[in-house]
């Protein structure tokens, strides 16, 4: 059983990725949802991964996330250690300053750990 006092103090990381790849909007501002559910981190006290799946909503500005670097980013997440409530502050903070969004929201439902469901969102720019 996983030692939890020391959880306020335990290790986190964020995965070292390079740039996402924007592709120009050209004027096409649709609504754009994608959605990642294979998505896994570690616990940063018990090292068990976590899995999540990864939904993305924004409008895009002058910029559109192409889909494979924006798989290959959520991905990288496998073996990094962090909190469910600071991976997705990471991964909105990311995106938004990547593609430059009217609106962005990053939603992550987590696969139950201990009986409890946990969703989180993150939200940037104005959003309707």
């Amino acid at each position: 059983m996983s030692d939890y006092t020391k959880a306020a103090t335990a290790k986190t990381e964020i995965p070292e990725f390079g740039e996402l790849t924007v592709i120009p909007s050209r004027g096409h501002t649709p609504e754009v949802e994608m959605e990642y559910p294979e998505f896994q981190s570690l616990c940063p006290v018990s090292g068990r991964h976590d899995q999540a799946t990864v939904m993305i909503r924004y409008l895009p500005g002058d910029g559109l996330l192409e889909g494979k670097a924006l798989r290959d980013y959520l991905a990288s997440w496998r073996n990094c250690r962090n909190w469910q409530e600071y991976i997705t502050e990471e991964i909105a903070e990311r995106l938004h300053a990547a593609c430059s969004p009217v609106w962005l929201v990053v939603e992550i439902a987590w696969a139950p750990r201990g009986g409890i469901y946990a969703r989180t969102v993150s939200m940037r720019g104005e959003l309707p």
